[in-house]
């Protein structure tokens, strides 16, 4: 038997016995933490290391172990972090937690800059879940199953389960993680295709390729990186073509680049005006031989003021033009992953195209997928054996059909935000519901805020909302007789 077979049985176990002291305790506050991916996991884990009997936590989630979510339940080991070990804590008030982590489980010469496999990643989120469980007044309670509605009703929510159960809380938290991926829309492509995978993060979806001659990728963000390493790891040795719009694929990280900084507090309030400011300063910063990558990671404190001071009609401009580039620049993959790319767009193993697909046909032995070419404007044709949809989450929060969000939408307890990224929230999180009012027990965290926040999908600004929210729901709390909670917790963050 496998170590990691090991520690997920012995990780079920102890959820077994974790789950047998919660319990919804007379005169407690109940938190429902809908999402088992990150934020679920470090949002209850902060609460409940406050160590307090007044608060017990249920954490909702479809996958078998808390924590993980899709990023950090991969089973490739060449899927590698994204964030370098030093910027990975899951504790915004302790910035080392995960590095002293690693040195323990993984390698006690882990490097501040190295980039480890999300694997082990996963295995430390749940970790730290799980060492929050085991306190002295820790009330946790893991569900494995799927939340489908909300209710409210005197004074207190409800939420239904696909299994057929209901649960009662006095708060509820959505860490619902990214949407779905979307639908690239494929001119002729029929309902039921058997060439065409329509979610590359799907269990099943590289089963019985590794005899095909050449897949498509659709999509060349960090879901089409992903899967190129997965086949690989498969031993798919077959030409992978990767097509999107743009063409773009995610720049590598670099380590030991100089710091710089910016030195201003005002920014631009057009989309044309930052981009004129940011090559202004990465000309600058090539010019004293530093590299681009420096600024960009230079602004991202400032990111999220940024992103609020633009106009609406500018937070489009900015979606609709510069959004490709800017992703391909800010959410970079770990050097060892730009070097695999590289290697194999050089060997042609990899080819990438940009355009739009115009007509996808389909036989019983290859398909045919047409597209106009984003430069020449030509049409050109793949034979593919395989097509995978690897566009990356839906987009457009009005295409989602999650049963949960379609509830939330219908009894008008939420809003999406005016760019449809995601829900409109409050500062604090709590979500906005149709007649433009904020919850007193709805909130929301992690990327259903992007459209108020734009970043808000990776470890470091997560870990900071966190923080923020528990501070939050405890003092929301202060009038039955604990508020003393909130101060502690205020304390351990500074």
């Amino acid at each position: 038997m496998s170590s990691s077979t090991i520690d997920i049985i012995d990780y079920r176990v102890g959820w077994e016995m974790a789950t047998r002291i919660a319990g919804d305790k007379e005169g407690s506050c109940r938190i429902a933490i809908i999402g088992g991916g990150f934020s679920g996991a470090a949002l209850a884990a902060q609460l409940l290391s406050a160590g307090q009997p007044s608060v017990s936590v249920i954490l909702i989630g479809r996958d078998g172990c808390p924590g993980r979510g899709v990023a950090y339940s991969t089973r490739c080991e060449g899927h590698l972090l994204n964030v370098p070990a030093q910027n990975m804590s899951a504790f915004a008030h302790d910035r080392d937690h995960f590095l002293r982590w690693a040195r323990l489980h993984y390698g006690s010469d882990v490097r501040p800059d190295e980039f480890l496999p999300r694997r082990s990643y996963g295995q430390y989120v749940a970790s730290i879940l799980q060492k929050a469980s085991e306190g002295h007044n820790a009330a946790l309670e893991w569900r494995q199953d799927e939340a489908i509605s909300v209710n409210r009703a005197n004074g207190r929510a409800e939420i239904a389960l696909l299994g057929g159960d209901r649960i009662a809380a006095d708060k509820i938290i959505l860490a619902l993680g990214n949407f779905p991926p979307g639908d690239p829309k494929l001119p002729g492509r029929k309902e039921y295709s058997p060439r065409y995978v329509p979610n590359g993060w799907a269990e099943s979806a590289l089963d019985h390729i590794r005899e095909d001659k050449s897949v498509l990728l659709l999509g060349s963000g960090l879901t089409s990186v992903d899967v190129a390493i997965s086949l690989r790891e498969r031993k798919f040795e077959g030409k992978i073509h990767i097509l999107s719009r743009h063409g773009l694929l995610p720049q590598e990280h670099k380590r030991n680049l100089p710091r710089t900084a910016w030195g201003i507090n005002l920014f631009p309030c057009t989309a044309r005006g930052l981009l004129r400011l940011v090559r202004a300063r990465v000309r600058e910063a090539e010019e004293h031989h530093g590299d681009w990558r420096a600024v960009i990671d230079s602004l991202r404190p400032f990111t999220q003021r940024i992103w609020q001071s633009l106009p609406l009609q500018e937070q489009r401009r900015f979606l609709r033009h510069l959004r490709s580039y800017w992703d391909v620049h800010r959410h970079r993959v770990a050097p060892e992953i730009g070097a695999l790319l590289s290697s194999e767009l050089r060997d042609c193993r990899i080819e990438v195209h940009a355009g739009r697909v115009t007509k996808y046909h389909e036989n019983p032995e290859h398909v045919e997928v047409t597209y106009r070419d984003r430069k020449k404007g030509e049409s050109r044709k793949l034979h593919v054996h395989r097509v995978i949809n690897c566009t990356g989450p839906e987009l457009d929060c009005r295409r989602v059909t999650n049963p949960l969000w379609r509830d939330l939408i219908h009894q008008k307890l939420v809003r999406p935000d005016p760019l449809f990224l995601g829900l409109d929230t409050a500062q604090n999180g709590a979500v906005i519901d149709a007649h433009g009012i904020s919850s007193d027990f709805l909130y929301a965290i992690g990327p259903l805020r992007k459209g108020s926040l734009w970043e808000t999908i990776a470890v470091p600004e997560i870990r900071a909302q966190v923080s923020a929210l528990a501070l939050h729901l405890l003092s929301s709390f202060e009038q039955q007789g604990w508020g003393g909670l909130a101060r502690e917790l205020t304390t351990a963050q500074t």
